[in-house]
């Protein structure tokens, strides 16, 4: 990708293109401690240094915390394994990148609204807010308006699907962020899931290769602070 003058991308079409057109919502419902539920925020990048397991089937809500996903790279592993049919089991790749647009309370329950985003976009995401994002938080807020007043699917509830779900997303064990300044190393176990999801969804080209992140807007702003610190300006 070549830079132009104000940094953000030339070819933003083509990430455009990879990242709305078919996207579709996908539903992870998980119960977060506020401690972790706070670390959310709205514009927030976000790398998820696992495979992502989300479902295709949106019901009611049970536990406290609702993460919305818009996607048009999640792999349909429910048409592959058709014992998972009733989970509306889908998968997101290793490393897959999102932007937070919308962090949405109703009572006491908490939707966050995550678009995912291509490896090679995020110094364009961190600067852009399209119309596209204003049409899906509207969609993803009458979502939740309407979906919190059913019951949740019963499928969803069970405990093969709980233990493939009830975590944050973009966090490891120990509750936090994985950086955006590093990647995962594929082990050789995950190497056929990773090339599948990759063929399932299409998603062959350079624009969505993991590569490490350094934000210049985080660093320009460090600088500013150290010499109006030196400068008392």
């Amino acid at each position: 990708m070549t830079p132009i003058e104000n940094g953000l991308f030339e070819n933003n079409e083509e990430i455009t293109n990879w990242t709305y057109p078919g996207a579709t919502l996908y539903y992870k419902d998980c119960d977060l401690k506020p401690s972790v539920a706070e670390k959310f925020t709205k514009d927030q990048l976000i790398r998820n240094g696992f495979f992502l397991d989300v479902s295709a089937r949106g019901g009611g809500i049970k536990f406290n915390t609702r993460f919305l996903i818009a996607s048009a790279k999640a792999a349909k592993l429910y048409e592959v394994n058709p014992d998972n049919e009733r989970f509306g089991h889908c998968c997101l790749n290793l490393d897959s990148y999102f932007k937070v647009l919308d962090i949405y309370k109703l009572g006491d329950k908490t939707q966050i609204f995550l678009l995912h985003i291509p490896a090679k976009s995020l110094k364009y995401f961190e600067r852009v807010t399209s119309n596209w994002d204003e049409d899906f938080i509207k969609k993803a807020r009458k979502s939740f308006d309407d979906k919190i007043h059913m019951e949740p699917i019963s499928d969803l509830l069970e405990p093969f699907w709980l233990k493939r779900t009830n975590f944050p997303v973009g966090m490891d064990a120990s509750e936090r962020f994985y950086p955006l300044t590093s990647v995962s190393t594929i082990t050789k176990n995950e190497q056929p899931l990773y090339n599948g999801i990759k063929n399932l969804t299409k998603d062959t080209g350079d624009i969505n290769i993991p590569t490490p992140f350094f934000s210049e807007q985080h660093s320009k702003s460090k600088e500013g602070g150290f010499w109006k610190k030196l400068f008392g300006k």
